[in-house]
């Protein structure tokens, strides 16, 4: 026995727009035209609103005025969407009425507030729409009798889901009548799930529109998608869709193999994560100003890519841009966004341009001459390069008129862009807590902004990975849209599944003694490794791995269009790789060709200028453009593409280089871009450097949203730190007075120009390592004080911020940021990269350790603060070459069966080969060498395995096929006999 409660669902909507959202009902005196309009309305509201107007028509046309205006409607239908028409309004024969009125932006605007409590919202359950048959529509909602919104019910305990709404509803209609041409909205709508469409004739234009992963009431008594009828279908949002969220896209012509086609136009309605973060940031932002009668206020919107950020951005600026206080003052003056460079150039530029609306109120400033002109001119809307930062600041703190400006930044996350000081402290909000930057760059950063007055800004931060700096300085996320979320709705892939994973094990040797100094470890263990990763045979080893599995895997992909990415550890590593990959795909004589993307550089061995766009021919053209052509099937990047890339045919990662934390969400969700034809399975990722679980973790931890919280500093952990370092009774309170008045006094005599007291100095300095030495005999004991020291520095200049500290405190900050860099002497940079000089590798290998996957069930993450302040903050351990070379090889035990011989092989042959002085006097034959030294040196290549009893090497095809590792050091060792001649 059926239980109807698909009929109560609907039922309940029907009495919610009634009582909640005073909806009238459509009663049988409202009659519907073969358009489905009810002309009573539309004329009713013509005339209660704009009286002089259908005068005018009535003067021109008399009893015919009804019809005339009908009749101009339905004329402008046949070329124009119905939403348009209400948006821009209905001309008739030279007169223009407004089909709707607009909630007033201003209090002030009393008329405006009568003619929008005079809009008539009208539904009718069961809406029999044909005559000819019993087709019928669960709910229909009109707006002064023009019908903009079509609901189809079901309801999961009568057995049917959100999806049979579609397939059983909506598709199975007659899609020609005018009702699902006219209406802007068609929803699917089950008790606990809600798909929408702007056009109702396919499955996949139906998009997820639910609250959440899972839909809850926020109301006792509601069903789970309340969030549809209670926000969605309200007045006040419809109203909001027609003036700011409604776009529409023109047909457009492209050219698609050789041939132009046209797409058909269309119209976009926000996602509900776009919808709620725009509508309820401008609501709170609105308040704010009203109650504070200022702004100052900064906010952080954390969704997931895929979550369409540049449209969300665009909605932002458009409804920021729309705030009044209730005196009826414009709450901003300008809306700044924020952007990569590329992005302004590509998708932010089209997205905008497509919020034709909006006409001149949008700006795009590509140089300073645009923004200052458009800041003078006060533009509404300015959309210019992040690196551009500092430049706005500079003139709005400096220029008396534009100094009481009132301005919102939207600041995209824009990890490409490369330039300006400022550019690089937004940057670095963003980017993972482990980045390279140094932690002196990270204080600087947090003073530069903090320094900034904006009682009269706001901020509003976009980005798909939180870290702890951003919640720090921005606060907790003030809306979420999860990767968990866009995984779910179908908007990207999971590129965090499963991973073939690789370990790449390497020892290395100094070819001469260096002195012995202390680095940083972490400099000194990721320079040592990239020796490792920029060695030419462990290259050519990896390189053969990535072909094998590009033929195999990559190509096959996405109905045979993938295209894969290998991501190298440096300039120097992407190049050699490039090379190599050309060489085999070449020998192969494959019809795939390969790219490099990168920065300019000086080649530090033959200091030749290396050019992205002459390594890869682009004549002028942008590389990603060069890779979406469909021959370039691989893309080797350096510190590149990393974020920001869409690429939807891009399926395969090779990462040759160690990513963790948000770096890694980042550098791995490349793949994760949607395109028809890619599936789940043709995701790819391979990792040269066995670091799989370290990728997992940090899917793991951000997949819900930010693991980290916002928290306040404890000025109890600074007290606490100097208590430690005057225990230790290193230098008595008398001495530490006495060093920091000496210090005062030197720094004061020098601005006179009077070296007296820094000669005094100068040997305090000697004094007190003498005393330092003496306290602390061990090394070890004398690192962990320095340490304490610099942890100090670091931890005081955060803490001053927060509190009024005692003059104890003030005063030994002198003390611990000189002794900090006296009592120890550290080694420099450019030391340690001479000293690298003489490191080279002594033994390599690469091994297979299988497929790893992602079994971690993700549960609601335990929030960290955004602060990391410890036990008086963290100091960077050091350590010197010599020693980091033994910890290398005490963690790589390379055996000879796993070694890879090819250094080994090329040096041996290189000064064996028979074939030494024809190939130097025929060294520009390339007939000769192709066809006579390479199968000859081949031949004495294949002799060395042998004499190593390495037979397997022999029948591997990756060592033996055309272009295979005997193939690629062969050309090695001609390359070698050239030079060397």
């Amino acid at each position: 026995m059926p239980s109807n409660k698909e009929t109560l669902f609907q039922d309940h909507l029907c009495a919610f727009l009634s009582t909640e959202h005073n909806y009238e009902t459509f009663e049988a005196s409202r009659l519907t035209n073969s358009n489905h309009i009810i002309e009573k309305d539309l004329i009713a509201f013509i005339k209660n609103t704009q009286e002089n107007k259908y005068q005018e028509l009535q003067e021109n046309f008399g009893t015919d005025a009804d019809r005339e205006i009908i009749k101009a409607l339905e004329l402008t239908l046949l070329k124009k969407e119905l939403w348009l028409v209400m948006r821009e309004g209905l001309t008739v024969k030279g007169t223009k009425v407004l089909l709707y009125a607009q909630k007033p932006r201003s209090a002030t605007n009393t008329t405006q507030a009568e003619n929008y409590a005079k809009n008539t919202f009208t539904y009718k359950k069961e809406y029999y729409y044909n005559p000819n048959n019993q087709e019928r529509i669960d709910i229909a909602i009109w707006l002064n009798g023009l019908p903009i919104i079509v609901l189809e019910l079901k309801h999961e305990d009568e057995g049917q889901d959100v999806n049979d709404a579609i397939f059983e509803s909506f598709l199975k209609r007659d899609l020609k009548n005018p009702i699902y041409k006219n209406p802007f909205l068609y929803v699917a709508l089950s008790n606990t799930e809600a798909k929408i469409a702007t056009n109702p004739n396919s499955e996949k234009n139906f998009r997820w529109f639910n609250a959440s992963l899972q839909n809850k009431a926020e109301t006792k008594g509601e069903y789970p998608v309340e969030h549809v009828y209670r926000y969605a279908l309200s007045p006040e949002n419809i109203c909001h869709y027609l003036e700011h969220y409604l776009v529409f896209v023109p047909a457009k012509q492209k050219e698609v193999d050789g041939e132009w086609q046209t797409t058909s136009s269309f119209t976009i309605f926000p996602r509900y994560h776009q919808f709620r973060a725009s509508k309820s940031l401008a609501e709170d932002v609105q308040q704010f100003a009203e109650n504070k009668q200022v702004l100052g206020k900064k906010y952080l919107i954390n969704h997931s890519a895929g979550a369409g950020k540049t449209l969300t951005i665009a909605w932002m600026a458009d409804r920021l841009d729309s705030l009044y206080t209730s005196n009826g003052k414009k709450v901003f003056d300008n809306i700044i966004i924020l952007t990569d460079r590329n992005a302004l150039d590509k998708n932010v530029k089209d997205d905008l341009e497509m919020f034709t609306h909006l006409g001149t109120k949008i700006n795009f400033a590509k140089r300073s001459k645009n923004l200052a002109e458009y800041l003078e001119k006060d533009r509404d809307i300015i959309v210019t390069t992040i690196h551009k930062f500092a430049h706005i600041q500079e003139k709005l703190e400096n220029d008396k008129s534009l100094k009481n400006r009132n301005v919102a930044f939207l600041i995209d996350e824009a990890h490409r862009s490369q330039d300006g000081k400022m550019a690089l402290t937004m940057r670095k909000f963003f980017n993972d807590e482990e980045a390279e930057a140094s932690e002196t760059d990270e204080d600087e950063t947090l003073k530069e902004l903090q320094k900034l007055n904006i009682s009269n800004q706001v901020f509003v931060a976009f980005t798909a990975t939180t870290t702890p700096k951003t919640v720090s300085f921005f606060g907790e996320p003030f809306d979420v849209y999860s990767e968990e979320e866009a995984i779910a709705e179908g908007y990207i892939l999971d590129v965090a599944h499963n991973i073939i994973s690789y370990e790449t094990l390497y020892n290395l040797k100094l070819k001469e003694a260096i002195p012995e100094k202390d680095f940083p470890i972490g400099i000194v263990s990721k320079l040592l490794k990239n020796i490792a990763y920029e060695d030419d045979s462990i290259i050519q080893y990896k390189a053969e791995v990535i072909v094998k599995l590009f033929e195999e895997k990559v190509v096959p992909s996405i109905q045979g269009q993938g295209k894969a990415m290998v991501v190298t550890s440096s300039r120097i590593a992407g190049l050699k790789y490039f090379n190599t990959l050309k060489t085999i795909l070449e020998d192969k004589e494959s019809e795939w060709k390969v790219l490099y993307a990168f920065s300019d550089f000086t080649h530090p061995i033959t200091n030749e200028k290396i050019e992205e766009n002459t390594v890869n021919q682009l004549n002028g053209k942008l590389i990603e453009d060069v890779f979406a052509e469909e021959g370039n099937r691989i893309l080797v990047v350096a510190n590149k593409f990393q974020t920001g890339f869409d690429q939807p045919l891009l399926s395969t990662m090779f990462l040759d280089k160690s990513i963790n934390g948000v770096n890694a969400i980042q550098t791995v969700s490349r793949l994760n871009r949607k395109h028809r034809d890619k599936e789940q399975e043709d995701i790819l990722v391979v990792d040269f450097t066995n670091n799989a679980q370290n990728i997992f973790d940090a899917f793991n931890k951000h997949r819900k949203g930010s693991p980290y919280k916002d928290k306040q500093p404890e000025k109890q952990v600074l007290v606490d730190l100097f208590d430690e370092i005057v225990n230790l009774n290193v230098f008595t309170e008398e001495e530490i007075e006495l060093y920091v008045n000496a210090f005062i006094d030197a720094e004061l005599e020098a601005r006179e120009r009077n070296s007296t007291a820094d000669a005094i100095l100068s040997n305090l300095n000697q004094d007190y390592r003498t005393i330092f030495k003496k306290k602390l005999p061990e090394l070890e004991a004398q690192k962990n004080y320095v340490s304490l020291l610099r942890r100090y520095t670091k931890l005081y200049y955060f803490i001053a911020q927060f509190f009024e500290l005692t003059p104890e405190l003030n005063e030994f900050i002198v003390f611990a940021e000189v002794m900090g860099d006296t009592l120890i002497r550290k080694g420099k940079t450019s030391e340690m990269k001479e000293f690298l000089k003489k490191v080279e590798l002594s033994k390599g290998a690469v091994k297979f350790t299988g497929t790893k996957t992602n079994l971690t069930v993700v549960g609601k993450p335990k929030k960290k603060t955004g602060l990391k302040t410890g036990k008086g903050g963290h100091e960077i351990p050091r350590t010197t070459i010599e020693s980091a070379i033994k910890d290398i090889q005490e963690k790589f035990q390379i055996s000879e069966e796993d070694a890879i011989l090819i250094k080994e092989i090329v040096e041996e042959v290189s000064e064996t080969t028979s074939t030494k002085e024809t190939v130097i006097a025929n060294k520009n034959n390339q007939v000769y060498l192709k066809t006579s030294a390479e199968p000859r040196v081949q031949s004495e290549v294949k002799d060395e395995y042998i004499k190593r009893d390495l037979w397997d090497k022999l029948d591997d095809p990756m060592y033996v096929q055309k272009g295979g590792i005997i193939s690629l050091i062969g050309k090695t060792v001609i390359q070698n006999l050239i030079q060397a001649g």
